[in-house]
């Protein structure tokens, strides 16, 4: 479990709770924890010493420490006896944007997780979903390339330009058929004249509409509405979709403009049309980037739809421009003559390049979908004259559903906030009496390895984050030798997201094999590899490389739907498996004791005494008096507390 493997556990302080322990257990049927020494349940031959409940939270709002403190006593009274915390606001401790009352409610929780005996560990290294990291610096993002993108200079500004300007053909629905409902200028319709129809009643301008009407029962047994085209485009350019939308009852499905390129197969767009069951219309505007290809399939529509209507109309695609402009050592910005033949020098041909809303929307470290594109400004005494057009190359960052983002796991600053956050997160935690150690929450990182970051190894992906991964390692060693590093599975698990593969994973250039090279063996797992044809060969591959593993089970399912007595059974046999996690991602607790019954309810009870000499790393601080915070800025913007959701078409 911690950076030097092997360490010894030490026991956890039960005698705090044990009369609420021991009430608990009898409603439960449980044994009662022994005051002698810890006591662990039994189940299919895996000891679960460490019994852990995950807790997203912002810890800005007062009414939370109650809410938490009453889940952390449920929890101790059911058995579990351990918690990791979560809170994007982990990651700016330092930076004077909190106010004086969150570290106060922070600290309360923590004295009252530890007054539980609880172990408790802070996430931290948000590699995946990187809000935490980005707020202190935006440009660290990942960022997809635009090259030779050509704009023209209209009144001294900056336009982009296209000689034949990439349209969506019949875009606006104008163009009706003589008969039917097929529309012309489309490759594809799903059902004309049973779930997708000509509408010359309901449209959000001229003649008609694209209506869809209760696409599940029209079009069984997905449930599919959908209309495409193919669209020629050049290689690496950004565009942006604009699609008027209106809604009446409609219930059920994913909505999506969807941009799907080929050869090999890649869905370059993956947000989602955020509608309502009802509503009016309503312009969505989303981008994508076309990468490697020279075709893409583009779509409007709803896969696994079911009722009620939804109408589309005047679709239009153009350039994005400089749109989420990045700025850092690793993606540098670039721009010549249409010829390429002469550089121009920014500030002195062209105004600095940069996008001010880009990870400001509405508060550092968040992106949304579209705002206008900046407009960059040509000085009087440039080379660049009016009229002119120019190539431009520089790189752009995307969202993947709808707002995520993540930060490059290569740049030395992106690396340096982390090693910050990793100090504050041991000193405030410390201060409690809290600290044992760090959990990093490398997850499902879906854009890397096309800009200009430093590379390691082979430069893959896989070969990148194993540096990622080590270099915190190691910053985590120095900064509190021998304390406890845990990560997710995912990315490190051949089995799952680091798999080899064919098929590019969303927009990431590569795959991520090889990343678990970087994996020290002290290291404990959060495995949450739960796919009954994998979870045996998942476990057993980390468990071969010495790494300890805690389950992260539950997932939101209801009491009929537990599996993971079954998943500790599938295991068995296999060492190392030291507990289990209740991973909630937005279904709340109201399952936590029923989970705990279903896991551990009728197991024996182990006890044995804790050893003569504690290992450091998992003694908790001392706790020292709490220092008076930093005067928050007044103005800074406070951004929902929000971790990995489960979304369509996600890998959870």
């Amino acid at each position: 479990m911690s950076v030097a493997a092997g360490r010894s556990r030490v026991a956890l302080r039960w005698s705090i709770v044990a009369s609420l322990a021991l009430a608990a257990t009898m409603a439960l049927g449980l044994t009662s924890y022994s005051q002698a020494g810890p006591s662990s349940p039994v189940v299919h031959g895996h000891r679960l010493d460490h019994r852990w409940v995950y807790i997203q939270n912002n810890f800005q709002l007062p009414g939370n420490v109650e809410r938490v403190n009453g889940i952390l006593d449920r929890a101790a009274a059911a058995g579990y006896n351990g918690a990791v915390f979560s809170d994007v606001k982990f990651g700016r401790l330092d930076d004077g944007s909190l106010i004086p009352a969150y570290f106060e409610n922070l600290r309360t929780v923590l004295e009252h997780t530890v007054d539980l005996g609880f172990e408790v560990y802070p996430a931290t290294a948000a590699f995946g979903y990187s809000e935490s990291i980005l707020w202190h610096a935006p440009d660290l993002a990942e960022a997809l390339p635009v090259r030779s993108a050509l704009f023209r200079v209209e009144e001294r500004t900056l336009v982009p330009y296209e000689e034949e300007p990439l349209r969506v053909v019949n875009g606006n629905f104008e163009d009706t058929p003589s008969d039917g409902h097929e529309f012309p200028g489309w490759a594809w319709q799903d059902a004309p004249g049973v779930v997708s129809f000509v509408d010359k009643a309901v449209r959000h301008s001229g003649r008609a509409s694209l209506r869809m009407t209760d696409i599940g029962v029209g079009n069984p047994p997905h449930g599919n509405g959908r209309i495409m085209q193919r669209l020629a485009v050049r290689p690496f350019q950004n565009y942006h979709v604009s699609v008027w939308v209106k809604t009446e009852r409609f219930d059920g499905g994913d909505v999506r403009v969807l941009a799907l390129g080929r050869d090999p197969t890649r869905t370059l767009q993956w947000n989602e049309v955020p509608v309502r069951p009802t509503q009016d219309w309503t312009r969505f505007d989303v981008t994508f980037n076309t990468l490697t290809h020279r075709e893409v399939l583009f779509y409007l529509g709803v896969w696994r739809g079911e009722t009620g209507t939804i109408w589309w109309d005047d679709c239009t695609i153009e350039p994005a421009g400089f749109f989420n402009v990045v700025r850092r050592p690793g993606a540098p910005v670039r721009l010549t003559s249409r010829d390429e033949q002469v550089a121009y020098i920014e500030g002195q041909d062209f105004d600095r390049v940069e996008d001010p809303r880009m990870g400001h929307a509405p508060w550092p470290g968040s992106f949304d979908l579209w705002h206008e594109m900046p407009l960059i400004g040509i000085p009087d005494q440039s080379r660049i004259a009016e009229g002119d057009v120019i190539s431009a190359s520089y790189y752009q960052t995307a969202t993947i559903y709808n707002h995520q983002v993540t930060a490059s796991l290569t740049e030395p600053a992106a690396l340096q906030i982390v090693e910050g956050q990793l100090a504050s997160l041991k000193r405030v935690f410390g201060d409690a009496g809290a600290f044992r150690g760090w959990m990093f929450s490398h997850d499902e990182i879906r854009m890397h390895g096309w800009d200009e970051s430093p590379r390691h190894g082979d430069g893959s992906p896989g070969a990148n984050l194993a540096f990622n991964i080590r270099a915190l390692t190691d910053a985590a060693a120095v900064t509190a030798p021998g304390a406890n590093v845990m990560v997710w599975s995912d990315m490190f698990d051949p089995q799952h997201n680091a798999a080899s593969r064919d098929e590019p994973y969303y927009l990431v250039n590569g795959d991520w094999s090889g990343s678990w090279e970087g994996l020290d063996p002290g290291v404990l797992v959060l495995n949450w590899n739960h796919s009954p044809q994998k979870r045996r060969a998942s476990a057993r591959f980390f468990a071969q490389r010495g790494n300890r593993q805690i389950l992260a089970g539950y997932y939101d399912a209801p009491p009929e739907g537990f599996t993971d007595r079954q998943w500790l059974a599938d295991l068995e046999g296999i060492k190392g498996i030291s507990g289990v996690m209740y991973t909630q991602w937005g279904s709340g607790y109201d399952q936590l004791e029923a989970w705990a019954d279903h896991v551990w309810g009728d197991a024996p009870w182990v006890t044995s005494e804790p050893p003569e000499t504690p290992a450091p790393s998992m003694t908790p601080l001392p706790r020292t008096p709490t220092p008076a915070p930093t005067a928050p800025a007044t103005d800074s913007p406070e951004p929902p507390n929000r971790g990995p959701l489960l979304l369509p078409w996600a890998e959870r």
